[in-house]
């Protein structure tokens, strides 16, 4: 069997020590004090760290197993969902089997309330969770790296150099797909790389690609292969991100300057606030299996695009960014919509909207409102 050392989840007999490494790694109690109690972590931080490390350790100390985490994990979500969502609903789960191992193909927003979100909904239905993949580029800190393999994770080396490299790379995530959907563990991964900043779901065909580059010698029909990986597309939506303020810095300065380079950290900050901060709804809903005469991998990522914007739930954000949007295209789609928002508009919808665009500095709103506007032009698009 190849070796997957390097990118897997950790298994049980790694919980432990894992945990222990956490508990003594100063950058995470001082991200978690942070994150808790800001004030006084800037002032005193050295007590901090104490008093995170010893509740920690309290909520910690029966667990040695990855389910014993993952359960830990599950209590944190409740808070978070009641803390964060005014609603939390998912749907199409009971159209899957609680005994198939699935290949959960998802458009992508955040980093990592989607994943956190799909495993809620799989494991409070009684469905095995999934292993998540996750990029490297979004874990430099080791106790980043610690909490996403506790939880299942598993890496997909994107920062290696080279083309072998590169090809080697791929080659172990597709190894390590397959060798997961035959041991009956379902996966969790992002129709492309990176979160959907500009609020455009697309599937990347390359994602697809990398699904087939194992078994790139089998001499079953391409479709078939697709057939048998059991792919389930998943439509999140958020009525609010809450990242949509450094997005649209981001995609301002991308716009008027060619790159954006984040500050050290700024990854940890988008997790912070995606995971902490507020969301308004937020839906799900599960596909399912895709099926059809695939040739080839443009069109299974066409089909799974289909299926992703097809069962986007649209919000009252999304109608009230593209009406205040004056580019000819999205005056065009704002026109054939208007009369179906004016059956859901309420002032207090408008006025929420308005008091979170308030928050955003002038030369970032163009980018800001076609983020939220972006999901229903492209449904739009999508069923004309």
């Amino acid at each position: 069997m190849p070796d997957f050392s390097d990118i897997r989840p950790y298994e049980d007999r790694e919980v432990t020590p894992v945990i222990e490494r956490l508990l003594l790694d100063r950058d995470f109690l001082g991200f978690i004090g942070r994150y808790r109690a800001p004030f006084l972590t800037r002032w005193l931080p050295g007590i901090m760290r104490k008093v995170v490390q010893s509740a920690l350790r309290k909520q910690l100390d029966h667990v040695s197993t990855v389910r014993d985490f993952q359960e830990v994990v599950a209590r944190y979500v409740v808070r978070l969902l009641k803390e964060t969502t005014t609603a939390f609903s998912h749907a199409g789960l009971e159209n899957l089997s609680t005994d198939a191992a699935y290949l959960f193909v998802s458009n992508h927003r955040d980093i990592a309330a989607d994943s956190m979100l799909v495993n809620y909904a799989l494991f409070y239905a009684g469905h095995g969770t999934v292993r998540i993949a996750l990029g490297d580029n979004l874990i430099q800190k080791q106790f980043a790296t610690d909490l996403m393999r506790l939880n299942k994770s598993f890496i997909i080396r994107r920062s290696v150099v080279g083309a072998k490299k590169v090809y080697a790379a791929l080659l172990q995530s597709s190894r390590y797909i397959h060798h997961s959907l035959s041991e009956g563990y379902s996966i969790w991964i992002a129709q492309s790389e990176g979160r959907a900043k500009d609020g455009i779901d697309r599937t990347d065909s390359a994602v697809v690609k990398m699904f087939m580059l194992s078994k790139r010698k089998a001499q079953r029909p391409f479709g078939e292969l697709i057939e048998s990986l059991n792919i389930v597309p998943v439509s999140i939506s958020y009525e609010y991100d809450p990242c949509d303020l450094l997005k649209a810095k981001e995609l301002y300065y991308i716009d008027q300057t060619g790159s954006y380079t984040k500050p050290e950290g700024e990854d940890l900050i988008s997790l912070a606030k995606g995971l902490g901060e507020f969301k308004g709804e937020v839906n799900l809903r599960f596909c399912e299996p895709i099926k059809g005469s695939f040739e080839t991998p443009d069109q299974v990522a066409d089909e799974l695009d289909r299926h992703i914007l097809s069962n986007y739930h649209v919000y009252p954000s999304n109608y009230i960014a593209l009406s205040q949007i004056e580019d000819s295209a999205y005056r065009q789609v704002w026109l054939k919509l208007k009369d179906r928002y004016a059956e859901i508009a309420s002032q207090e919808k408008e006025t929420e909207f308005a008091n979170r665009l308030d928050r955003c500095p002038t030369e970032h709103r163009p980018y800001f409102l076609k983020m939220y506007a972006n999901p229903l032009v492209c449904r739009d698009n999508l069923l004309t």
